[in-house]
C-alpha cells in the first residue's frame, strides 16, 4: 500500500512539513517542524536525506506528514500526493 501525503500551501503545526524546491531536475527538501509557535528547519538537504528525517520524526512524534510543493516537484514514486 503506498503512502499518503497532503499538499498543503503552508506548515501545518501539527504536522511535519516537507518542502519541495526544485532547480533543473534535482528536488530538494526542507524540513519544517512547530516548538509551539515557532517553527524550526533543517535547511535545504537532498530530498533523500529531507524525506528520511521528515520520516523519522513523523513516526517518533506520531505526527502526520504535509507537503508543501510549488514547482510540482512531487514524483509518484514517493507515493500519493492529495490535495
Amino acid at each position: 500500500m503506498p503512502n499518503v501525503f497532503r499538499r498543503v500551501h503552508a506548515p501545518v503545526v501539527t504536522a511535519v512539513t516537507l518542502c519541495l524546491s526544485k532547480a533543473g531536475d534535482e528536488v530538494k527538501g526542507e524540513v519544517k517542524l512547530a516548538d509551539g509557535r515557532q517553527f524550526s528547519t533543517t535547511g535545504v538537504l537532498p530530498i533523500a536525506q529531507a524525506f528520511g528525517i521528515a520520516v523519522h520524526v513523523a513516526n517518533e512524534g506520531g505526527m502526520e506528514i504535509v507537503v508543501i510543493d510549488p514547482q510540482s516537484a512531487w514524483k509518484p514514486s514517493w507515493g500519493t500526493l492529495e490535495g
